[in-house]
């Protein structure tokens, strides 16, 4: 019998949920990681990224988890992210989006369909979507429309890549001076600041 495949949680990291969204794919010893093996993982993200309330995943969830079409929704999400990468990428290091990175997160928006509402709960006003497709494919609109912001509200030159030589995660630097180097201090960071004691012994030493 083989033993059962240890789910790793999903990195919130990247101060953007597209960022994170990119995220879910990442390399641990190596080996590179997908968290986003099944709809019903895409799903999952969606909720606790907080583009997707929980009562909506659920039903979205029971509705096409084990249907073909959850399945093809899946992997356009992948060839989705995939692009998203590139683009980030090339904005990490100066250059400019392509016109096929716009492209696709305009067709994705096209899953959009629903209407902005106004709600009111204990005295505060919140503002919420009703979603009119029932579709699987409508939750690919929330991840367009995560690329939209990031794109729009964000200062592009603050989108940075993980420091670390074997770290490939992406974040939005909000630190006061943007001085982030690290997807976490607790990982990356930690390990860079032995990495550089250890050199320095060294050198001492000799």
């Amino acid at each position: 019998m083989s033993e059962p495949q240890l789910k790793l949680p999903f990195l919130f990291v990247g101060n953007q949920r597209c960022l994170d969204f990119i995220n879910t794919r990442f390399v641990v010893n190596g080996q590179p990681m997908d968290l986003l093996a099944t709809f019903s993982d895409l799903v999952m993200w969606l909720v606790e990224a907080e583009l997707l309330n929980g009562d909506e995943g659920k039903k979205i969830e029971r509705r096409w988890g084990q249907h073909e079409e959850g399945t093809k929704t899946l992997e356009q999400a992948r060839a989705f992210r995939a692009t998203l990468r590139e683009m980030v990428e090339r904005i990490a290091g100066g250059r400019p989006v392509p016109q096929i990175a716009i492209e696709a997160i305009n067709g994705m928006l096209r899953y959009r369909i629903g209407y902005p509402q106004l709600t009111r709960r204990t005295g505060q006003f919140e503002q919420g979507y009703v979603a009119e497709s029932q579709e699987a494919n409508q939750v690919l609109g929330l991840l367009g429309e995560a690329a939209m912001n990031l794109l729009c509200t964000c200062e592009h030159s603050l989108i940075k890549k993980c420091q670390s030589p074997s770290c490939v995660l992406f974040f939005y630097d909000t630190t006061k001076n943007h001085a982030r180097h690290w997807c976490s201090m607790t990982v990356c960071g930690n390990r860079s600041k032995v990495a550089a004691h250890y050199r320095r012994h060294r050198m001492t030493s000799l």
